[in-house]
């Protein structure tokens, strides 16, 4: 047993007080004369023996009563096997800001029981004691060691936030956090709904060096449907196109909904409408389809009804609808007039013819693709710009020739991919064509191996590249004909034959051109439809290159929300880093000079749209499991207190002690009010 207040155990030198009163015994006695002894016939004597131990009795419950008194002021515990035996305590909060402790709760919302329940257990710890406030925003204010002041003052300052993190995220941030404080005794407290898909709580089990207290805030469950996500069926966006978007929308609910209108608006403009039945816990894959009617950057937004949670039902993209790709072709001698057919005669492409030896770089940085076609040699100029393009996520197209020396293999094996060998001067074939590529893919409605396919009579080998590679064409003997590599951010492609008659007929086929028409197009699809706040952290884009000193700022349409993003040039893209400063779903023009350069969409976690929670039971049960260290806390908030200070300190004894005190009193009126009373003879 150990005293919280042990001074107060000088006390017990009170009891000396009904002790020297026993010994020394202050009453006078008087003689009582009677004229008539007959009068005390009727009274019961006491014997001397009786009054003694009468008198004993008495004098050990004074005693007992008031060493009881003065121990409860002394304030007695049991201490507890988790309980604090090292120097100085830090106490690290976690108090879940996210959308769903937005929810109803007995007292308001479960936030503000959150908030509440945090300012109790300050309250319970003493000034000396170093604090930790950890919430889902990670800010600066967060990364510091507090006091008790300044945690009561951070806490009234917490705001419900966009932010969802794992529970192993945040154990990390709070962790290192805790390593500024030169306390020993460290105590987490995790105040939060505990929402099953985010907390996985396994992460505790090989903890056992600090204390840890579970606090659910409890509300009522609510069924939610929510819009998961969304993409197009083909990554192609071109005028008068007819596209589908598929639009993931998921019940988390255990009742089923019906009817569920699911709208979708481009450009401000109702573009499809569709109702949907989902079962409980399952979701639907809407289907939308409509004519892309808009050139420039489209603004849509697919959306349902399902309150009370509302943050979940909109959900924002984005997408380029180019009016022509820039193809560069850098040639020999002549340009090349299937090429030129190809991509000259065709409005979909900007077609830029140019010899390698009189290269105009500045328009070779606004290609989307640049077709190497028969370049006996690239310079060093050269091969440093074409680096730049791939790895900023150009496509770079490569038809080989005889006469090419070895600074093409040398930059083609700077670039990873593969490199070219041994002419071959063999005919065959095509005999595969892959139809999955995203270069053939929807092209071709059956492959029928009637069908005729282009031949070559020689080809060189190509060996060698990446892993990661996909050959598009293969000939009779398994070697490829059309080779794609991933390089950097964008892609090497490599043909085994030129487009000339020596090679064979593939320059004149049209199954050979269908990969090399949707290689000119493929910058039209969108690498990224939207950007999820607290996730996704930086995208890609294209702006003009002048006036480049000037701050590219991110502005949402709703409300005044804007920032100023990290900007790094890579090659003919910006790299836009956006390091959580977007807190709200919208789309966010990209400003510059007060002219709009484009626009991104963000949306919020779809973390939070599960509300199925942990209950205090399956904590509990979860708690047992894994370690003794670990106690559920109950999310009453008036029980709080006293719940950390048991946790903390062991069991209270104190008021056994009042108890028994009271006890021993009453036990002493009982005696002298009762014992040794004369019985009267009827």
């Amino acid at each position: 047993m150990s005293f919280t207040n042990p001074l107060m155990l000088i006390g017990l030198v009170a009891i000396l007080v009904p002790i020297i009163i026993h010994l020394f015994n202050f009453r006078r006695y008087k003689t009582a004369y009677f004229s008539n002894v007959q009068m005390l016939e009727d009274i019961q004597k006491k014997t001397k023996r009786a009054s003694q131990v009468q008198q004993l009795i008495v004098l050990m419950l004074r005693v007992l009563g008031i060493a009881c008194l003065v121990l409860a002021a002394a304030q007695p515990f049991l201490r507890g096997s988790n309980s604090a035996e090292k120097k100085g305590n830090v106490i690290s909060i976690f108090v879940d800001n996210s959308y769903s402790m937005e929810a109803d709760s007995k007292n308001g919302s479960r936030l503000f029981d959150a908030v509440d329940a945090a300012k109790n257990i300050v309250q319970s710890f003493g000034f000396s004691d170093d604090f930790v406030l950890t919430t889902q925003d990670f800010t600066g204010e967060e990364s510091h060691i507090l006091n008790k002041d300044q945690m009561l003052e951070l806490l009234d300052r917490i705001a419900v936030s966009p932010n969802s993190h794992s529970f192993k995220e945040i154990r990390t941030f709070e962790n290192h956090t805790l390593q500024g404080s030169q306390k020993e005794n460290v105590i987490h407290y995790y105040i939060s709904d505990f929402q099953k898909n985010n907390y996985d709580l396994s992460v505790l089990r090989n903890d056992s060096s600090t204390h840890i207290g579970l606090i659910p805030a409890p509300a009522e469950q609510l069924n939610n449907v929510a819009i998961d996500s969304c993409w197009f069926l083909t990554p192609i966006f071109k005028l008068d196109n007819t596209v589908t978007l598929i639009a993931r929308v998921h019940n988390y609910g255990s009742e089923e909904v019906q009817k569920v209108p699911v709208k979708l608006h481009v450009n401000d403009k109702q573009k499809a409408i569709a109702a949907i039945d989902i079962a409980a816990g399952g979701y639907v894959d809407c289907h939308l389809t409509y004519r892309i009617d808009e050139s420039g950057t489209n603004c849509g937004k697919v959306s349902i009804e399902d309150a009370p949670i509302t943050f979940d039902d909109e959900l924002y993209f984005t997408y380029e609808v180019s009016d022509n790709s820039v193809v560069t072709v850098i040639y020999d001698k002549d340009p090349n007039r299937f090429l030129t057919a190809l991509y000259g005669k065709d409005s979909v492409f900007t077609y830029q013819p140019m010899g390698y030896q009189q290269i105009n770089y500045s328009a070779l940085r606004q290609s989307a693709v640049v077709v190497l076609n028969e370049v006996p040699s690239i310079s060093s100029g050269l091969a440093d710009e074409l680096t730049k393009f791939v790895n900023a996520g150009g496509t770079l197209l490569v038809f080989p020739t005889e006469k090419a020396d070895k600074s093409v293999n040398a930059l083609l094996q700077s670039l990873q991919a593969g490199h070219y060998g041994n002419l071959v001067k063999k005919t065959l074939k095509c005999q595969r064509l892959n139809t999955e590529s995203i270069y053939f893919k929807g092209a071709l409605e059956t492959q029928d191996s009637r069908i005729d396919m282009p031949q070559t009579l020689q080809h060189f080998a190509i060996a060698g590249g990446a892993n990661g590679s996909e050959t598009i064409m293969a000939l009779e003997d398994n070697s490829p004909m059309l080779i794609s590599y991933p390089a950097g951010n964008g892609k090497v492609i490599l043909s085994a034959v030129a487009l000339n008659d020596d090679f064979g007929n593939a320059h004149r086929h049209a199954l050979f051109f269908v990969p090399l028409h949707n290689i000119g197009i493929m910058n039209a699809a969108q690498q990224k439809l939207y950007n999820v706040i607290g996730l996704d952290q930086m995208q890609r884009v294209i702006l003009p290159s002048d006036r480049s000193d000037e701050a590219v700022v991110l502005r949402a349409r709703k409300g005044n929300e804007e920032f100023i993003p990290e900007q790094r040039r890579l090659g003919n893209e910006t790299a836009l880093y956006f390091h959580n400063q977007a807190h709200t779903s919208d789309w966010y023009d990209i400003m510059r000079g007060g002219q709009v350069l484009g626009t991104l969409a963000f949306n919020l976690s779809r973390r939070e749209s599960d509300l199925a929670c942990y209950s205090e039971s399956d904590l509990k049960k979860t708690a047992d499991e894994l370690g003794d260290n670990i106690a559920v806390i109950s999310a009453d908030t008036k029980n709080i207190a006293k719940s950390v200070s048991d946790r903390l300190n062991g069991k209270p004894l104190w008021p056994w002690f009042v108890i028994l005190s009271l006890l021993c009193f009453l036990a002493e009126i009982a005696v002298l009010r009762f014992w040794g009373k004369p019985a009267l003879n009827e």
